[in-house]
């Protein structure tokens, strides 16, 4: 709960330096900026309602509509951030290969039209599917309740096609996209990739990765006994599927490091830690010069004496 709080409020950092930024500007960045929505949505509920559920010891019976209402909120938004995390993969196709007649979807204004998608599968997800519903037994989320009855009732068909759909697309997308960086680097030296477009195609296979991940670990959960490790991992993999955007912004993207520090260390720790640096830097050139003369006095010595000796 504690760890969930705090990438929580570094995620929140790192979306407003986003839409604050020329970043934005970039039909990438737009995409992003809805995953971190959906993110952050599900880390509420897979880390801080779920770590207070757990501390009280809840069930389904004890908060039904509380968690319910979680519940739903959790399952549509990771539903939402699959079908996003496809749509950034579908970007950085076309970003790579101009050819591709998708590319006008992300052109300009094109591009909100097309996180319309996302948008309303997000909203289907959560008011038409069937929730997730917590166990503090286990302090993980489940579609079965244990309420006795019969199991085949709760499964969520759409969830599971889901998670099965970007486990196989990201796979499939990544994978095409690493052939093709790999035969541009090789081939095409003209059309070589800039450094911006390998750091955010490493940002967003890391990302995409996480998620295929946890995706791939709760689709096996629902449909087989899996025991308390299993499912300890799938809880934290779909934690990390979350945080791990906000980490991926934090150590690759050097612009959103910069301006966040910006944001969390006040204006007068910085012009001071300026000051001292550059107050350390002034008073080391004299002793550079000093040094710089007489290593020049030493060469002028040596070449006076090689001379008298001749």
């Amino acid at each position: 709960m504690t760890v969930g709080c705090m990438i929580l409020t570094m995620y929140l950092l790192c979306l407003y330096v986003i839409f604050q930024s020329e970043l934005v500007k970039s039909s990438c960045y737009k995409i992003m900026l809805y995953l971190g929505l959906m993110d952050t949505c599900c880390l509420i509920v897979n880390s801080l309602i779920t770590g207070y559920l757990g501390f009280i010891g809840a069930t389904f019976c004890s908060y039904p509509r509380f968690i319910y209402v979680a519940g739903a909120i959790g399952c549509g938004c990771w539903m939402g951030s699959c079908s996003t995390c496809i749509l950034l993969a579908a970007n950085r196709c076309s970003d790579i290969n101009h050819n591709l007649p998708i590319r006008k979807m992300f052109i300009g204004k094109n591009v909100y039209i097309t996180m319309m998608i996302p948008a309303t599968y997000t909203i289907y997800a959560m008011f038409f599917t069937k929730p997730i519903i917590f166990d503090s037994n286990y302090m993980s989320w489940f579609f079965n309740p244990n309420l006795g009855l019969n199991s085949d009732l709760y499964v969520n068909v759409p969830y599971t096609v889901n998670n099965c759909c970007v486990s196989v697309c990201t796979a499939s997308v990544y994978a095409y996209l690493s052939l093709l960086i790999h035969w541009k680097n090789e081939h095409a030296q003209s059309e070589a990739l800039s450094k911006t477009q390998k750091q955010v195609f490493m940002q967003s296979i890391i990302i995409c990765t996480c998620k295929a991940t946890a995706a791939f670990i709760y689709v096996y959960m629902q449909f087989f006994n899996s025991p308390p490790p299993v499912i300890l991992f799938g809880e934290i993999a779909w934690q990390c599927a979350h945080a791990s955007v906000c980490v991926v912004y934090i150590t690759w993207n050097k612009t959103i490091r910069r301006k966040v520090l910006h944001l969390i260390i006040p204006n007068l720790i910085r012009n001071r830690m300026k000051s001292r640096v550059r107050s350390s830097i002034t008073s080391a050139h004299p002793i550079m010069n000093l040094m710089a003369n007489e290593i020049i006095n030493a060469t002028r010595t040596n070449s006076g004496t090689a001379v008298t000796v001749f």
